[in-house]
């Protein structure tokens, strides 16, 4: 664990939502989820320091894109610098509730993957409505959500369809790794 990690934590847990970062075990199995032949463009949601980030790049070809969208001002300045030299990677410091917008201005509609490991399930029901709605409104028929999570709680959630499910024990805590779709809407 870095110091930076341990001091967010410290500074503001909720917001982190983690205790520790992801382990090696939980970047490869969320990185396995992503179809890399087809992947353009990649939002990561509250990257912090970059744990999954690194996996992502590792697999990503030269052509694609990957925007990071990091709350703390502490992890986005990290993040800058840490991948300053890849032109691959945009950081945005921003809240995701804004995702679709902010995506809108930077010219990318219905993004090929959101990967994210905010917590919802210990999140305001309000706020995590709200987020969750925004991301759907990023995505197209084709875009995938993938997030890992304590409870599978977001896999029976109205916006979204389950598409594949995996569990990684280990990790601290053990997550639950999601492949979600948009939900189709029945007229």
């Amino acid at each position: 664990m870095s110091l930076l990690f341990f001091k967010r934590v410290l500074a503001n847990p909720v917001r982190v939502g983690y205790l520790v970062p992801s382990s090696r075990f939980l970047t490869r199995q969320t990185a396995k989820l992503i179809n890399f032949s087809k992947a353009r463009t990649v939002i990561e949601l509250g990257p912090g320091e970059g744990c999954h980030t690194r996996r992502i790049l590792r697999r990503m070809d030269a052509g694609s894109r990957l925007i990071l969208i990091e709350l703390d001002d502490h992890f986005a300045r990290h993040l800058e610098t840490q991948f300053a030299h890849d032109a691959r990677v945009l950081v945005v410091h921003a809240n995701a509730l804004h995702l679709a917008e902010t995506l809108g201005k930077l010219g990318v509609s219905e993004p090929d993957y959101i990967v994210s490991g905010i917590p919802f399930t210990i999140m305001d029901r309000e706020l995590r409505e709200q987020l969750l709605a925004n991301i759907a409104r990023a995505m197209g028929p084709k875009s995938r959500f993938i997030t890992y999570q304590a409870t599978i709680q977001i896999s029976t959630h109205g916006l979204f369809d389950l598409v594949r499910r995996e569990h990684c024990l280990f990790n601290i805590p053990p997550l639950h790794v999601m492949e979600l779709r948009k939900a189709v809407v029945a007229s």
